[in-house]
């Protein structure tokens, strides 16, 4: 099965397609619309690293499981 040509056009962008999203109260809108927010730059920084770490040791490994793993130790105040 293949996928039209119209259909992958609507997909894919190219990299001067794309505008970053810098306003903050833009920002804040598309948050409260989708519910999704971005992490504190602290436990993004903790993941990142964690993930360079055991990445190839672990195939288990998920940044839902990192972030989890992250605020046990932050609430057991190991971080």
């Amino acid at each position: 099965m293949s996928i039209s040509e119209e259909r992958s056009r609507r997909y894919t962008f190219e990299p001067d397609q794309l505008t970053p999203v810098t306003n903050p109260e833009e920002l804040k809108r598309i948050h409260e619309k989708t519910g999704v927010r971005p992490l504190p730059d602290d436990e993004q920084a903790w993941i990142a690293e964690q993930w360079k770490l055991r990445f190839d040791t672990d195939p288990e490994l998920s940044t839902f499981k990192l972030s989890d793993e992250y605020r046990q130790l932050k609430a057991q105040g190991k971080i």
